[in-house]
């Protein structure tokens, strides 16, 4: 006879598509875990605060569908700490990391850290690790435990973290559907994506990869959602040469003929601590002029600007204000000709201005401009150096936070050898179209106009004449 080997397993990594109730199932069991073992306590992590309480507290099918009958056990909730009692004496608490050492000192016999990959590596080895290695409370008490749950940002220390718990050197023999083939000794990893969970519809796939051929998402972003695939930072890239190849391929003198409002603005870059001031006159969505300046003084940028304006007969502005910027912007505002400045201060961070997907302004208007372009919204892009910098300026990285972030300005200099000024400035211009109060097509009305008065002599001409009209 041979004794029989129990490997005690204390630490799950599950790398999940997204949508596979990944929470729902750390939620489940934790509460699970509070009925079963008095006077324990289990901790749900989220990569923020807000964002605990806006996905698991707040949402009526989340916690509050998962905790059992009062019947059975009792439970008193804690609005303020996001805390639940039970009767038992065990406890279910919810928070986040984004300050990490708020949570020294706090005692867990499981915890659980969701969307892993984007929490900060300390959280974990700083201070959930030395809690997970205290001792059981009691004889009776299960072993403490840890989870982390994440669907791949890139590669980081939550694919790091997985390949070294599922034993893989070569990632291209990483699970697809389960349970890894080995596991290192105390580890439960698991990896799974939409084509093999069933758990997104196979109709409903089918209809994101149509989106990715009419290029509303991207290729990169599908497989990094749905396929679990490790998105290096190269290949996020949010307008791609091909999308703007795309765009030549469409007849857009046809397209002009039937718009009926037309917007115009001009763009302007200052390029502060850059190589060109670029200025970019735009009328729906294409580019009409642009002139590239080295400049000096703030008053030359202002009559430039001026000019460009007069010729396309606009009165409508958008600067990026960061540092001498701000200068151009205040010189066109105070003008007596009673210009519409839109001040874009592309490093703005605010929240409750940029949400929760972007890091700053600049992502956000990168990102809509990508979206124009994906659906080709907006005309060919002329310019091949402009063509150029869309490209290297729209490459991006999520922040620890879970927001995009564009790479730097810097980084894109030393990719490609210069400032993105003019590649920036059109990205101003599209975002800035979007406020514009639009003005009637005359032409198109006059247009009308004349076919309306042509189709009703016709018509009068093809009525029979009366009897009386005819004498």
């Amino acid at each position: 006879m041979f004794d029989t080997v129990v490997q005690v397993v204390r630490f799950f990594i599950l790398e999940w598509h997204r949508r596979a109730h990944k929470t729902t199932l750390l939620i489940n069991l934790m509460i699970r875990e509070c009925c079963q073992y008095a006077k324990s306590k289990y901790v749900y992590i989220a990569p923020t605060q807000v964002w605990a309480r806006e996905v698991v507290w707040d949402d009526p099918t989340m916690l509050w569908d998962a905790l059992p009958d009062k019947a059975e056990m009792d439970w008193k909730p804690n609005e303020q700490k996001m805390l639940i009692k039970f009767a038992n004496g065990s406890m279910l608490k919810i928070g986040g990391s984004d300050n990490p050492d708020a949570l020294r000192g706090i005692d867990a016999d499981g915890v659980g850290l969701d969307e892993w990959a984007l929490h900060k590596p300390e959280t974990w080895t700083q201070i959930f690790r030395p809690i997970i290695a205290g001792p059981k409370k009691t004889p009776e008490s299960r072993d403490r435990w840890a989870m982390f749950l994440y669907t791949p940002k890139g590669c980081n220390h939550a694919t790091m973290m997985f390949n070294n718990a599922a034993c893989v050197a070569d990632e291209a023999k990483l699970p697809t559907r389960g349970k890894a083939d080995k596991c290192k000794e105390g580890w439960f990893a698991s990896r799974l994506t939409a084509d093999e969970s069933n758990i997104i519809s196979r109709d409903e796939l089918d209809k994101m990869l149509d989106e990715v051929k009419q290029g509303l998402i991207t290729q990169e972003e599908y497989d990094q959602e749905m396929l679990c695939r490790r998105v290096t930072d190269e290949e996020r890239t949010l307008i791609t040469s091909a999308m703007l190849a795309r765009l030549d391929t469409i007849e857009w003198g046809i397209y002009r003929d039937t718009i009926r409002e037309i917007r115009r603005i001009v763009a302007i870059d200052p390029a502060f601590g850059g190589d060109l001031c670029s200025i970019k006159a735009f009328e729906n969505g294409r580019e009409l002029d642009h002139k590239d300046i080295h400049w000096t003084l703030t008053s030359e940028v202002v009559f430039e600007a001026k000019l460009m304006a007069e010729q396309i007969d606009t009165k409508n502005f958008i600067v990026d204000c960061i540092g001498n910027g701000k200068g151009v912007a205040d010189g066109l505002a105070v003008d007596v000709a009673n210009y519409d400045v839109q001040y874009f201060n592309s490093a703005l961070s605010d929240r409750k201005i940029v949400g929760e997907l972007y890091y700053n302004k600049k992502a956000e208007a990168v990102a809509y401009a990508a979206t124009l372009v994906r659906r080709c919204r907006v005309e060919s892009v002329v310019d091949t150096e402009t063509k150029r910098q869309l490209v290297a300026l729209s490459r991006y990285k999520v922040a620890r936070n879970g927001k995009m972030i564009m790479i730097s300005n810097d980084d894109v200099k030393k990719a490609i050898g210069c400032s993105p000024d003019k590649g920036l400035c059109w990205i101003y211009g599209q975002w800035g179209l979007q406020y514009v109060d639009p003005v009637r097509n005359d032409a198109l009305d006059r247009y009308d106009e004349a076919m309306i008065d042509y189709r009703e002599r016709k018509r009068e001409a093809r009525r029979p004449k009366s009897p009386m009209r005819m004498a």
